[in-house]
């Protein structure tokens, strides 16, 4: 395999467009980088705490890990029995 190759292989490993499932030996916590806390404390606990229905904003850049990150609290919250 030439480096164009590699290179491609690699390039394309990394959609930014493909959100991770939960639990998969790729996803890596950049919580300490991003400046961010852990969505499971945060919103899970909010969504967890609250006798009403909640409406929370998880915003950030193109790429950066929303949707995976909302994967990973609603598998968490169904652990804990709740519909999502």
């Amino acid at each position: 395999m030439n480096d164009f190759q590699i290179l491609k292989r690699i390039f394309n490993a990394f959609d930014p467009f493909r959100p991770l499932p939960p639990g998969v030996p790729t996803y890596v916590d950049c919580e300490e980088v991003r400046g961010d806390c852990d969505i499971l404390i945060e919103l899970g606990r909010s969504i967890l705490l609250s006798d009403r229905v909640t409406c929370n904003l998880y915003a950030g850049h193109r790429g950066a890990g929303k949707s995976t990150e909302l994967l990973r609290l609603k598998a968490d919250l169904e652990e804990q029995k709740y519909y999502v």
